[in-house]
């Protein structure tokens, strides 16, 4: 009777199952590279020319690929760089102006 009233209820640990959801676009270039590589030994000329035409693509994108990202981190860098510059004109030719003014009260 006493096992029935309860007065803090414990609940057990509750199981995670988690499967992760993601595609690894390396992961399936590797594998793929595998499968072909595996298969070299029995092929005919039609079979190796796609298999060819498959691996300068990849190489081609990849290649690629670094290129424009290489090219848009150099294009962000110069706009930085001009920002930059044109600002530090601004604030300088900013604090010139009242530098090269001066009021002598004295005198008017």
């Amino acid at each position: 009777m006493l096992e029935r009233i309860r007065f803090m209820k414990v609940n057990k640990a509750k199981r995670f199952d988690y499967t992760p959801r993601y595609y690894d676009e390396r992961k399936e270039r590797i594998e793929k590279i595998k499968k072909a590589h595996a298969n070299k030994g029995n092929e005919d000329s039609i079979e190796r020319q796609s298999r060819m035409r498959d691996e300068i693509q990849t190489n081609w994108s990849v290649n690629s690929s670094y290129s424009k990202q290489s090219k848009a981190a150099n294009i962000r860098l110069i706009v930085i760089l001009i920002l930059l510059l044109v600002g530090t004109y601004f604030i300088l030719d900013y604090v010139d102006i009242f530098s090269g003014t001066t009021i002598d009260l004295k005198n008017p």
